[in-house]
C-alpha cells in the first residue's frame, strides 16, 4: 500500500517538474528577445528623447537619429482606415450568420470569411498591388488599409459572431415580441447587450492590423521625407521601417529599427493592458 501510494506522489513530482521545465523551455526565447529589444531599443529611446516620435527618418550620413514621426502617423491611420472597412462589413456578416443560420447566404458567408484567415498575408499585399496599386500607379496609405482590412476582416468576425452568440435567447424572444424587426432588435437591444464582446473585437482587430508586415509590403510605400502626403499617396508604418532598416548595411538604420522595434512593443502593451482594464469579465 506504502509503495503504490510512494510511486503514485513520485511520478506525479515526476511529471510536475517536467511540466515546469517545458514551461519555462518556452518562455526563454521570448524573455531573450525581450530583453534585447529594452536593452537595444531603450538606448535609442533614451538617446533620442519625445523627438524619436515627431522628427522623420535619418539618412544614411546623419549624425543624429532622428525619429519615426511618418511610420508612428502611417500605422495608426492605416490600422483606423482599416478597422473602419473590415469592423461594419465582419459585424454585418456576424449578425447575418447568427440570425439566418440556415440560410445560403449565411453558409457561404462563413466559409469565405474564415477561409480568409488561413490565406498568407503576404498573397493579400499582392492581390491589393496587382488590383488597386497598379491602377492608382502609386502605392498609397489606402491601398495599405485595404490590405489591412482584409487581413483583420476574419479576425473580427470571430470576435463579432461570438458577441452576436452571447445574447441570451430570452432577450431576442423578447424583442421580437415587441414587435421589433431583427435589425430594430440589433440597434436597441443587441448592440447595448453585447457591447464589451463588439468593443474587444474592435481592439483585438486593431492590434492585430497593428502589427502586420506582410500586408504593407507592395501596396504602402515607404515615406521619409514628410509625415504625411495624403491618404492616395505613399506612407509608412512602424513594421515596414522596422523590416526594412534592419536589413540595411547602415549603423543609424540599425538603431531607428531597435527604437522603432521597443516603440511598437509599449504600444502593443498599453493597447492589451487597455482592453483588460477597459472588458474584464469578457470571454470569448
Amino acid at each position: 500500500m506504502f509503495r503504490s501510494y510512494f510511486i503514485r506522489k513520485l511520478k506525479n513530482y515526476l511529471m510536475l517538474s517536467l511540466a515546469i521545465f517545458v514551461s519555462v523551455l518556452a518562455v526563454i526565447p521570448l524573455f531573450s528577445m525581450l530583453y534585447m529589444v529594452i536593452v537595444e531599443g531603450g538606448k535609442v529611446l533614451l538617446d533620442a528623447g519625445l523627438s524619436f516620435i515627431t522628427e522623420l527618418p535619418p539618412t544614411p550620413l546623419s549624425s543624429s537619429i532622428g525619429g519615426v514621426a511618418p511610420a508612428l502617423l502611417g500605422s495608426v491611420l492605416a490600422s483606423t482606415l482599416a478597422i473602419a472597412i473590415s469592423g461594419p462589413i465582419a459585424f454585418l456578416v456576424a449578425f447575418f450568420v447568427t440570425e439566418f443560420k440556415n440560410s445560403s447566404f449565411s453558409k457561404i458567408s462563413e466559409v469565405v470569411v474564415r477561409s480568409f484567415s488561413g490565406i498568407p498575408s503576404i498573397i493579400v499585399s499582392m492581390f491589393v498591388y496587382s488590383t488597386v496599386v497598379m491602377r492608382m500607379g502609386t502605392q498609397s496609405l489606402f491601398a495599405g488599409s485595404l490590405s489591412l482590412a482584409i487581413v483583420a476582416l476574419p479576425y473580427a468576425y470571430v470576435y463579432f459572431t461570438s458577441a452576436m452568440k452571447s445574447i441570451p435567447e430570452s432577450l431576442r424572444e423578447a424583442a421580437m415580441s415587441l414587435g421589433m424587426s431583427r435589425f430594430k432588435a440589433l440597434r436597441y437591444v443587441y448592440v447595448g447587450v453585447s457591447k464589451k464582446y463588439i468593443l474587444t473585437g474592435i481592439l483585438m482587430s486593431y492590434i492585430k492590423a497593428f502589427g502586420e508586415t506582410a500586408p504593407l509590403l507592395f501596396t504602402m510605400g515607404f515615406l521619409m521625407n514628410s509625415v504625411f502626403a495624403g491618404f492616395l499617396q505613399p506612407s509608412n508604418a512602424l513594421p515596414i521601417l522596422v523590416f526594412i532598416y534592419a536589413l540595411s548595411p547602415y549603423e543609424v538604420f540599425h538603431k531607428v529599427a531597435w527604437g522603432a522595434t521597443l516603440l511598437l512593443i509599449i504600444i502593443y502593451l498599453v493597447l492589451f493592458s487597455l482592453a483588460r482594464s477597459l472588458l474584464k469579465g469578457v470571454k470569448l
